[in-house]
């Protein structure tokens, strides 16, 4: 064991090495001790402060302030701006205090408060980037008595990187010969603020696209949907780092088909008819990012028959590749899936979700959840 005369240097050495400032007084204000940050802040040796009092060099105008802080210090206090006297004029310093076992220890890092004001600030413009992305998620989901919708959405993080929509296309007065209702889901890369507002630039565009491009009564296609995405995520010039897996599909209920495009997405929607015919809908590309060479990005489309009760299940790769120590929830999921794609969308979400919920127990969400569920009647 160590003297105690050595304990204190080397009490003393670490001290110094701290960012802090550290002034340390007996309960009378009599300084014993304040380290060197502490010393050459407030412009004094070490020698000079030991003859003074706490009292001696806090501001008068602050002297209550600090009474009032060192008789409630049993219990740590919060951050309070303190004027101090120094060699060379006032010095501003926030402070907290903690009385124990006789002795007041007064500490402060003008570093932490800058981190914390820099934190509070951040924590206002999540929060508000937040509120953005949760208005970008649909409120509701077309049901019908020909096609309903149903989704599961859980952000691994405040923010996800994962968006997804569906909705009937508006052919304006042509709408009594078309039913036409598009869904995709779209999974950026990370799930932080980024991703989100990346996210957002996603919905934004396919949005766009209906705005700008799709005429009445045209014919509809999901390639050319991510062919326009395409180019205009190319046209911002994201970082090469950031990738975009966009899966988008259309329901066309007067010719009873199903066209989807495939970009990026490596697990599969799956299409159940039966439980003896379950398809992988498997024709896909490369997922979307100003890295991989524009010639690379094409994309094209493939089409399903559409038949009564049949159900598709889109999800990105957040739900199968979850794990917990039961494994991957992937092949759990496919043999929940064929027990249940009977029933109605939300009733589908919910024994999911209730599902996952089991298999998780403790562990936490690595990544994004999006699962959308759609039937025909």
């Amino acid at each position: 064991m160590e003297s105690n005369f050595e304990l204190v240097k080397i009490t003393k050495t670490i001290t110094d090495m701290l960012d802090d400032h550290i002034l340390v007084c007996n309960t009378e204000g009599k300084i014993v001790f304040a380290n060197r940050i502490m010393q050459a802040r407030l412009g004094y040796q070490e020698a000079e402060l030991e003859h003074k009092s706490f009292w001696d060099i806090v501001e008068d105008r602050h002297g209550d302030k600090a009474k009032a802080f060192i008789a409630s210090a049993a219990e740590p206090s919060g951050w309070e701006r303190f004027l101090l006297k120094g060699q060379q004029g006032i010095v501003s310093l926030h402070l907290k205090f903690l009385l124990k076992e006789e002795y007041i220890y007064i500490y402060g890092n003008e570093k932490y408060i800058e981190y914390e004001r820099i934190r509070k600030k951040l924590d206002v413009e999540i929060a508000n980037a937040v509120k953005i992305h949760k208005r970008t998620l649909p409120e509701r989901l077309p049901d019908t008595e020909q096609i309903s919708f149903a989704s599961l959405y859980i952000p691994a993080e405040e923010l996800g990187g994962d968006i997804f929509d569906a909705f009937r296309v508006d052919h304006g007065l042509l709408n009594d010969y078309f039913e036409q209702y598009v869904c995709y889901i779209a999974d950026v890369s990370g799930h932080g603020l980024d991703s989100a507002m990346l996210a957002i630039f996603v919905k934004d565009t396919i949005n766009s696209f209906f705005r700008l491009k799709h005429i009445p009564g045209q014919m509809l296609s999901p390639q050319e949907i991510v062919d326009f995405f395409v180019e205009h995520y190319l046209k911002e010039g994201y970082p090469e780092e950031y990738l975009v897996c966009l899966f988008m599909v259309v329901f066309d209920l007067k010719t009873k088909e199903l066209t989807y495009c495939n970009a990026g997405f490596h697990i599969c929607p799956l299409l159940i008819k039966d439980e003896e015919h379950i398809i992988e809908l498997n024709n896909g590309g490369l997922p979307v990012s100003t890295g991989i060479h524009p010639d690379l990005l094409k994309y094209g489309d493939s089409c399903h028959h559409l038949s009564p009760n049949m159900t598709l299940f889109i999800m990105s790769d957040g739900l199968p590749e979850q794990q917990s120590e039961n494994g991957l929830y992937q092949e759990r999921l496919k043999k929940l899936i064929t027990e249940i794609y009977c029933l109605k969308p939300t009733q589908i979400v919910e024994e999911i979700h209730k599902d996952f919920t089991s298999f998780l127990s403790y562990e936490k969400i690595r990544d994004d959840i999006t699962l959308v569920a759609v039937k025909l009647s």
